[in-house]
This record gives structure tokens, sequence and C-alpha cells, in this order.
């Protein structure tokens, strides 16, 4: 299984970052590859340079005959349909799009898999165990519910699962 990770805090042509999510998701569904779960969506306060506006995000367990590098390009195609601008390193965007983790490979040439800092961020954890409540990450091996305990509580409680 492929595991993405998608976010935003700018909403584009949209009305809110929750209504950019939805049609993400169900242009995701139209790209090639096929979503079989989705996380709900979570508010987050974002990582990076400050003043920026909370975070919506989520996880999609998904499929492909992309290779890696195919569906990185897949992605940032995608985004740059919903008006993603790279300016900023972790600055505000319309929607970011990470692969977390391409059926348990290991890369670090061109693309880093799984995702480097996926163990310690709760805002792809916590939608994660949604979806996928027995993985296991790639490298350690340590089951999510590990790493989820091993993260400060702060980080934790400041992921909040948004209404449906």
């Amino acid at each position: 299984m492929i595991y993405l990770a998608l976010g935003s805090n700018l909403s584009g042509a949209f009305a809110s970052s929750e209504a950019l999510m939805e049609a993400a998701i169900a242009r995701l569904s139209r790209a090639r590859l096929r979503v079989h779960a989705r996380s709900p969506l979570y508010q987050t306060p974002p990582v990076g340079p400050a003043g920026q506006a909370a975070y919506v995000n989520a996880v999609l367990a998904v499929s492909s005959n992309l290779a890696p590098l195919g569906l990185l390009a897949e992605c940032h195609a995608i985004e740059a349909e919903f008006g993603r601008r790279r300016r900023v390193k972790w600055g505000p965007r319309t929607l970011d799009i990470d692969i977390l983790d391409y059926r348990g490979q290991r890369c670090q040439h061109r693309i880093d898999l799984p995702h480097p800092r996926l163990a310690q961020r709760g805002f792809v954890l916590q939608p994660l165990r949604q979806i996928a409540p027995a993985w296991r990450h790639p490298v350690s091996g340590r089951h999510i519910a590990q790493l989820l305990a091993d993260l400060p509580i702060g980080e934790l409680n400041s992921v909040k699962r948004l209404k449906s």
C-alpha cells in the first residue's frame, strides 16, 4: 500500500481549506491511482514560518502502477492544479501532497522514502492510524501506536479532528 499525506492552509479558489481538501481527494481519485481509504480531516497548527493559518490535514491509502518518482510528479502536477506555488520552505500553501510510505520501500535517491519526518509528526501519524492501525515504520519497524506514544503530549493535543 502507498500512503499519501495531504495538507492545506490556503483555500485558493475554494470556500475553505476543507472544501479544497475534499476536491483534491476527488481529483486524486481520478488520477493514475486508486484511493482505498481516507482519514477524516484534521486541523493542526502550522509548522514553519510564523503567521500562517492552521492546516487541514488528511492521509490516504492508495495503490498505483506509477513508480515512486512518477507518483511524485503526478502529485506535484495536482498540487499545481490547485494553485500550489513553491516560494517559502514550509510556508503557506493551497495543497501539499507528500508520499509517506511507498509499499515499505526505502530510498534516498531523488526521493526520500519513507518520508524522513514521518515519525515526528502527529498531524500525519494520527490520521494514518485511522486508516492503517497495524502500520509499521518501514525503517525502524516500530508500530504506529509506539510512534504516537513517543510524541510530546503537546504535539498530540494540537491535532484536532474536524467534524465530517
